[in-house]
């Protein structure tokens, strides 16, 4: 049936590969929303964090690809568990398409010994995708004169579709390093709005870094998408309460993904509870696919000044900006 399933996924293959693919939206900013990346880094801050963040992407197609997140998170500090709460979601105006999914996150930290963690967390997620199909076109509604009346198809079932998924990761880290990995879409819901099949494939991520005498860190992102793998790599450069960061993302070594070859540029303010983020893309391939992404972080905790030093409760993750 051409009408709607071949225009609907032509719409969000060619349009968003990344999300037609895994249903995860991928911040440039990808530690300014630690659980979208990983839900191991539930509870890596000293108490509580809240975090929200927004993604103008491809901004020369009609309004843009815009995705959106806001969340929180909590560490126990005395049960070694955290938990967290993540709200997204992502619109495409030029179809109306759009995706909504509410997660929550649970994490489990091991001191190994006094100076080095491994934390574990799983996120269950339920999402929602609306399309409005009355913006779509169809033969049987063109005449000699332009448009003469609705269409014969039957779009009911074509419109709205809701499922669960679940995703898990983990996370190393000491004073000065840290990796982690992540699993998506472990239980490969079906997102079709037809009576055709289509289910999520499950992707994989591995990252890391560095904080090199808390003036430079390097870190990268490894995805592997079901038909290609994405490279994020690049540094913050750190001058409190001021850090600028630079990255490469693309596909190397292939040429069939050059529109998500980028070099991504940030700046960055954080004080001791309120962190500010502007990041760029430019695209190699053509400039008016560029995307402006901004995240705003705030840390908070429930208690009264009279805790023990810092160092002694709590080893902190060396995730810049956190």
């Amino acid at each position: 049936m051409l009408g709607v399933i071949r225009i609907l996924f032509l719409i969000l293959f060619f349009l968003s590969p990344e999300i037609a693919k895994s249903q995860q939206v991928i911040y440039s900013q990808y530690y300014s929303s630690p659980l979208n990346l990983n839900p191991s880094m539930t509870g890596i801050g000293e108490f509580g964090r809240l975090g929200v963040n927004y993604r103008n992407q491809w901004t020369s197609i009609g309004d843009g690809y815009n995705s959106y997140s806001s969340w929180f998170d909590y560490n126990l500090l005395g049960s070694n568990f955290s938990f967290g709460l993540n709200f997204s979601g992502e619109k495409l105006n030029i179809s109306n398409y759009s995706s909504n999914h509410i997660s929550p996150s649970i994490s489990y930290g091991l001191n190994l010994n006094s100076k080095m963690i491994i934390q574990s967390g799983f996120q269950l997620t339920y999402s929602s995708i609306d399309f409005d199909n009355s913006q779509l076109t169809f033969l049987d509604q063109l005449g000699p004169s332009g448009l003469i009346g609705i269409t014969a198809e039957n779009l009911n079932s074509f419109n709205k579709k809701s499922f669960f998924n679940m995703n898990y990761g983990i996370l190393i880290y000491n004073e000065k390093f840290w990796l982690g990995s992540s699993i998506y879409n472990l239980l490969q819901p079906d997102i079709s709005l037809s009576s055709s099949k289509n289910s999520l494939n499950r992707n994989y991520s591995i990252h890391g870094g560095i904080n090199i005498d808390e003036r430079i860190s390097p870190s990268f992102n490894v995805i592997k998408y079901p038909s290609f793998i994405l490279f994020n790599l690049g540094s913050y450069f750190i001058f409190s309460p001021l850090s600028i960061g630079f990255w490469y993302r693309g596909v190397p070594l292939s040429n069939t993904s050059n529109n998500l070859d980028a070099v991504v540029g940030s700046i960055n303010f954080k004080n001791k509870s309120i962190g500010l983020s502007y990041s760029y893309d430019y695209n190699f391939l053509d400039k008016k696919l560029g995307s402006h992404e901004i995240s705003i972080t705030f840390d908070f905790h429930f208690f009264g000044k009279k805790l023990p030093p810092k160092n002694v409760r709590y080893l902190r993750c060396p995730v810049p900006n956190f």
